[in-house]
């Protein structure tokens, strides 16, 4: 029994022996591939393959087919280029020149032509009068003609009255009787935030609308930049001369204005009727080859003018593009209709 039992014992033995070498094998062969395989996977995240956010290497793109009455209902067109202006634009409003009712030098003064009583005076301060038109009246010293009326020299505004019937008016003698001032040019005074101020400079052209000529554009150009910033809206003023040859343009009133900051840029350019803007935010067109079907590609727009968006990429010129009409493309990738 005892030698069974050892027997048994050192079966017991030898077979747990085994089984512990069997064991550290497997371990070592287990770590080895697990060594090896983080390895391998430390490598590849180390060194990720290149991504591109290009417009080029976007999703795959939607397309479909037209039927010759769905055509219809869109235009297609050639890509052509567009010269786009750089413009600023604003509100600003309607003034005249400060010391226009102040400083005589800005005004015509108009003097009696001989020395006289005043009779009668037939304009009044702030009057818009025509060359030729009569502004006062003196005696005359001319036997056979009782009264002399004086007319204005040049159209404008009248700046001055200093002429009252019984004042007696001399050439030359300070006051004069009436001052005219010619108003064909006005002043447009506009505020700009702070960060555009280095875009501003004197002599660039500036186009002017207001409420009371929708149809009217008034052209001039920037006179002046004061030098001071607002310290609490931040903004700096400018003033612009206007031409209004017909004065038309009355102080005070609001004007809509655009300064032509840069030289204007040609560019790629779609009406926006052919743009879409996607729930996304991305913006897309629709080309085609064939006027038939019709690929949706992702552009990069920019500036906008008269109905014209600016395209920076995914167009080329002479490619044919759905002109009018995108969006109902757009509506066929949700509901595609029956026919």
């Amino acid at each position: 029994m005892q030698i069974k039992h050892g027997w048994r014992k050192k079966l017991h033995l030898d077979s747990t022996r085994g089984f512990c070498l069997v064991a550290i094998a497997a371990t070592g062969i287990a770590m080895f591939f697990l060594l090896s395989g983080c390895s391998r996977g430390e490598s590849a995240t180390a060194n990720p393959p290149p991504q591109s956010n290009s417009i080029s290497n976007a999703p795959a793109e939607s397309s479909v087919e037209l039927s010759d009455e769905q055509l219809n209902a869109i235009k297609i067109g050639t890509v052509e280029t567009y010269t786009f202006p750089i413009v600023k634009t604003g509100i600003g409003s309607i003034d005249f020149e400060n010391n226009l009712y102040s400083d005589a030098s800005l005004s015509t003064q108009v003097f009696p032509p001989s020395a006289g009583k005043i009779i009668k005076v037939f304009v009044e301060l702030g009057d818009e009068v025509q060359k030729g038109q009569p502004l006062y009246s003196i005696e005359s010293p001319d036997t056979n003609q009782n009264e002399l009326t004086v007319q204005s020299p040049i159209a404008g505004q009248i700046t001055a009255v200093s002429a009252t019937p019984g004042f007696l008016a001399q050439p030359s003698n300070a006051p004069a009787p009436c001052s005219v001032a010619d108003v064909s040019t006005k002043w447009l005074l506009a505020n700009v935030i702070e960060s555009d101020s280095p875009l501003f400079h004197t002599s660039q052209p500036v186009e002017v609308k207001v409420a009371a000529h929708p149809d009217r554009v008034f052209a001039g150009s920037i006179s002046k930049i004061y030098p001071t910033v607002d310290l609490n809206t931040h903004r700096l003023t400018l003033r612009a001369e206007i031409s209004d040859s017909t004065n038309e343009l009355r102080a005070g009133m609001l004007a809509d204005f655009s300064v032509q900051v840069q030289k204007p840029v040609e560019s790629v350019a779609m009406p926006a009727n052919g743009v879409v803007r996607e729930g996304d935010g991305t913006m897309t067109v629709w080309v085609t080859t064939d006027r038939k079907h019709f690929t949706q590609r992702i552009v990069k727009t920019g500036l906008r003018e008269n109905g014209e968006v600016q395209i920076l990429d995914g167009l080329k010129p002479g490619e044919l593009a759905v002109t009018d009409g995108a969006i109902f493309l757009d509506n066929m990738l949700q509901a595609p209709p029956s026919d």
